[in-house]
């Protein structure tokens, strides 16, 4: 995968997600006046789902461009490199198990069984370095509630600026918590025209921000080291 061909991807996924808003925005002038703040509760969930949804995506999608560069795992970032061993980090951090990345025969003291396997680890840095990076992209996850900090979690995974979208967290956070006060039954009243409409601008802000930020990495290779 080139990184206009990530980009083209990124701008594909948003634009059928952009269409189907659109599609449901339409709708309030079908409704009749005093109904339209309870019909915008709705929007609400459909805004919020399609900003998970795409975030989610996007970083799945960056994770298989990095794939398939073919690189080995000296040659990235080290949020990248992390990502790319948490099949040796549950080894390593299993010691109940006998594992086929760390031979090294334990001893009986449970204390002495942690600092052999730190000797085992410690002799296959270098070896692990030298493997060809492969990500799961099943690493990103959403939690089901994007709330700013997994957001963070999720960019601090891929070796992205953890900091980016500072001046939206009140936003996402807000956004959130009112998707889920929609979607239990606990919020009654409806939501305005303004209000509604400054979450569509900041979330279209976002998602255009993901975008250009995995473009800008794809295609400066700043995943290098």
């Amino acid at each position: 995968m080139k990184a206009d061909e990530l980009r083209e991807a990124l701008e594909l996924e948003l634009a059928w997600r952009q269409e189907e808003l659109a599609f449901f925005k339409n709708q309030l002038n079908e409704i009749a006046e005093e109904n339209k703040d309870k019909y915008r509760k709705s929007l609400v969930l459909i805004l919020y789902s399609h900003m998970e949804g795409y975030i989610k995506i996007c970083l799945q999608t960056y994770v298989q461009y990095i794939n398939s560069q073919k690189l080995n795992r000296k040659d990235v970032n080290t949020g990248l490199m992390v990502a790319s061993m948490h099949k040796e980090f549950v080894a390593y951090e299993n010691l109940d198990r006998k594992s086929e990345i760390f031979r090294r025969k334990l001893p009986d003291d449970a204390h002495l069984h942690r600092l052999y396997r730190r000797v085992d680890f410690m002799e296959k840095v270098e070896d692990f370095k030298e493997q060809e990076l492969n990500i799961d992209d099943q690493i990103i996850d959403t939690e089901s509630n994007l709330w700013y900090i997994v957001l963070q979690k999720n960019l601090y995974k891929l070796g992205l600026p953890v900091d980016l979208f500072d001046e939206f967290q009140n936003d996402i956070d807000a956004l959130v918590n009112r998707r889920n006060s929609i979607a239990h039954g606990n919020f009654r009243s409806g939501v305005t025209e303004k209000e509604f409409t400054d979450w569509e601008i900041k979330v279209s802000d976002i998602l255009s921000g993901i975008m250009r930020l995995l473009y800008d990495y794809a295609n400066n290779k700043r995943y290098l080291i």
